[in-house]
């Protein structure tokens, strides 16, 4: 009988598994309850009607109408929905097409990382993720050599970058790159960051220099949420990186309950709604600002600051920072409601 149980027991857990793997390894291509693909961009549907048209005269003319860092969003946004490859680029595509194609193929390639540590991937996944990754790379490429002046094409090619060679030469290069271009561009400095974190090859010091020098040099409110990143970088680190038992996770949890840093992260949120009324912040910059100033302002318990973040995210949390608790990766609904709760918020 207790054979019997045990038999059971690997089924239930195997059709666990095989819910949120397929049999590919790879996260299943279906949407995630509660995460709306589109992040609450509002261009993100008519791109799906005119990729799905193959107008492509129309999709360049859509991105290139696009601010900087909703320009990023919206391709980030469009492989969510879209969930497969895209079709063979047009031999005719303009630079922006070009984008739209590789940006799409690198987001499509990093699927097949799965959900295992950072830099990890399946090792029968890997030749699909890089077939994926170099086709993106030629494309980017291409696109960057035609017009210099598209931060969103060099962003992308950071993020590429971290995930083949992760060449510091490179990286720097690019970024010394969006910087002529003059274009802010809040996921390029958030891929930036990224590039310097503890969790790839980088450093705690390295990844504060990176963050420091973005939010100084922001044009508006939302680039404070590049040091936020940073802050939920190094929680990350700890507490999923890091052994139970190690020095770097009890520092974390003694940090959690620090008041002075409380008082730290409360400040950086009185700077945010300081700063907030002095230029207006475009859509995907306010939803990557609201969503990580909230997950911060959660996870570290600084009273019920969270809560007017909360108010300006709506009905839809994003992806991330969210994923990294266990219910925003599995039940981003049920997470959603109970913070709203916590909050004293209206159901959404």
């Amino acid at each position: 009988m207790s054979i019997f149980y045990a038999i059971l027991a690997g089924i239930v857990l195997f059709a666990v598994w095989r819910m949120w793997r397929n049999r590919h390894g790879e996260i299943e291509d279906r949407p995630t309850p509660g995460f709306d693909p589109a992040e609450g961009q509002p261009e993100v549907p008519k791109a799906v009607e005119l990729f799905n048209a193959q107008d492509w005269a129309s999709l360049s003319r859509l991105y290139l109408q696009l601010g900087p860092s909703d320009r990023y969003h919206l391709l980030e946004s469009l492989s969510e929905v879209l969930r497969t490859a895209p079709p063979e680029t047009p031999a005719d595509a303009d630079s922006a097409l070009l984008t739209v194609f590789g940006g799409l193929l690198m987001f499509h390639g990093l699927r097949f990382q799965g959900s295992g540590p950072a830099g990890a991937v399946v090792r029968k996944n890997a030749p699909r993720m890089m077939e994926n990754l170099q086709a993106a790379a030629r494309l980017l490429r291409e696109s960057a050599s035609r017009n210099p002046h598209d931060s969103t094409t060099l962003a992308l090619q950071i993020r590429l970058e971290l995930f083949t060679t992760n060449d510091a030469a490179q990286i720097n290069n690019l970024v010394g790159r969006i910087l002529a271009t003059e274009e802010a561009n809040i996921y390029a400095a958030s891929n930036h960051l990224l590039a310097n974190a503890p969790k790839w090859t980088g450093s705690a010091a390295s990844m504060w220099k990176v963050a420091n020098e973005w939010a100084n040099a922001g044009p508006n409110a939302a680039w404070l949420a590049i040091p936020a990143r940073a802050h939920i970088e190094e929680w990350h680190y700890a507490m999923a990186f890091c052994a139970p038992g190690s020095a770097e996770r009890a520092g974390m949890i003694d940090l959690m309950q620090d008041e002075n840093f409380i008082r730290h992260i409360a400040k950086l949120d009185d700077m945010f709604w300081a700063a907030l009324p002095r230029a207006a912040l475009s859509g995907s910059e306010a939803s990557y600002a609201h969503n990580h100033l909230a997950f911060l302002l959660h996870t570290f318990k600084v009273g019920d600051r969270a809560r007017a973040h909360l108010e300006r995210i709506g009905p839809h949390i994003g992806r991330y920072p969210w994923v990294f608790l266990p219910t925003g990766a599995t039940r981003p609904a049920q997470l959603l409601a109970e913070l709203r709760k916590q909050y004293s918020l209206p159901a959404s």
